[in-house]
């Protein structure tokens, strides 16, 4: 039974330099007709065991207040044992009337994208809020009564010293939201970055921001429980966990994606080709070899790691049977650890994770 699903809002006020994701600029037009193709796919679903909803995007707080209540509305009357509600926001196109709209059909998160509180540095990224603004929209949201609230930030960023990302940190904190998502400076060939060929941070200060943050934030009543996401206690993301728990999902909408029984699948990716109805999916059937990695490589990622004994009730082996060499290596440069139910990484293991996955493929 699928419990979760992710639905793409593929448009954006701006493009930010750092981004290739699946977006386009925003249009009234291509809005409305996207919106009309999107409610088709989410009436076509069965959504009544859904206990996880994400809107993410692209910007999906772009969309008109009329676009927005519309969507809203075709989900919530579809989802009725939603637990957990979110959307991502941007500061610069979210207000009253959007939060209003928000929730009244019934989003109980959002995930706002920050990046930075360094007006400098958001202005580089071509990000179109300002500091300010993140303060009035979490401000607005905390007299709405709608307090579960998380924010992004994106660290190695070019001429971001140890000393800006702090402070960064400090404000962040400041802000007192429950959870903060820390994601690296990726160079995508296709990003403006990219094409520039713009230079993030070197590894050495990468790692030394990514130590720092995890301190910092310890420090400040905020618990690591996957490698890039932090939260006090009882705000975990549990739409994320279903991803890092290796349980199916919906991928609704042009560029999304999901996985469901041993199928994992890419929505077709034109927005033209969308418009006009058509509904291509790329499709890969996954092996059991090729789920029980992907099942290591997602859990393995929070702090908790795997459970033994879920393992062997989805793969009918035992997971000494099939990764017992690797995990006695593993063990022994002290990269993984056996406490009980459980095998995850040590704190060092969480850093060099890539290394890790490699030993175990």
């Amino acid at each position: 039974m699928v419990e979760s699903a992710y639905l793409h809002v593929p448009f954006c006020k701006s493009i930010c330099a750092y981004c290739d994701f699946f977006r386009y600029g925003s249009s009234e037009t291509l809005q409305e007709q996207w919106l009309k193709q999107v409610s088709a796919d989410l009436e076509a679903l069965d959504l009544a065991s859904l206990k996880t909803f994400y809107i993410g995007g692209g910007t999906p707080s772009a969309l008109s207040p009329s676009q927005l209540e519309r969507l809203l509305a075709v989900i919530a009357s579809r989802t009725p044992q939603l637990e957990e509600f979110t959307m991502e926001i941007n500061p610069d196109c979210f207000d009253e009337e959007k939060l209003r709209i928000c929730m009244k059909y019934g989003i109980n998160r959002l995930s706002i994208g920050v990046q930075s509180m360094d007006d400098t540095l958001l202005q580089a990224m071509n990000r179109r809020h300002n500091v300010q603004m993140v303060h009035e929209v979490i401000k607005l949201c905390k007299a709405h009564g709608l307090v579960n609230l998380s924010i992004d930030l994106i660290y190695a960023l070019p001429d971001q010293s140890l000393s800006k990302w702090q402070e960064t940190l400090r404000e962040a904190v400041a802000l007192d939201v429950p959870h903060i998502s820390l994601y690296a400076l990726s160079i995508e060939p296709n990003s403006l970055y990219g094409r520039k060929q713009v230079q993030k941070a070197d590894d050495e200060l990468e790692a030394d921001e990514y130590e720092w943050a995890i301190a910092f934030l310890t420090e400040h009543g905020y618990r690591q429980y996957e490698v890039s996401n932090f939260a006090k206690a009882g705000y975990e993301s549990r739409h994320n966990l279903a991803y890092w728990h290796y349980d199916d999902f919906y991928g609704i909408g042009c560029g999304a994606s999901g996985k469901e029984k041993h199928i994992r699948y890419d929505n077709e990716r034109n927005l033209m080709a969308y418009l006009k109805g058509m509904r291509a999916k790329e499709t890969i059937t996954l092996s059991k070899e090729e789920e029980m990695f992907e099942f290591l490589m997602m859990g393995l990622r929070l702090c908790d790691g795997i459970s033994l004994s879920v393992f062997e009730n989805r793969f009918a082996c035992s997971f000494f049977d099939v990764y017992q060499e690797a995990y006695a290596k593993l063990s022994a440069q002290g990269l993984l650890v056996n406490e009980g139910d459980r095998i995850k990484t040590t704190p060092q293991g969480l850093h060099l994770l890539h290394e890790v996955l490699l030993a175990l493929m």
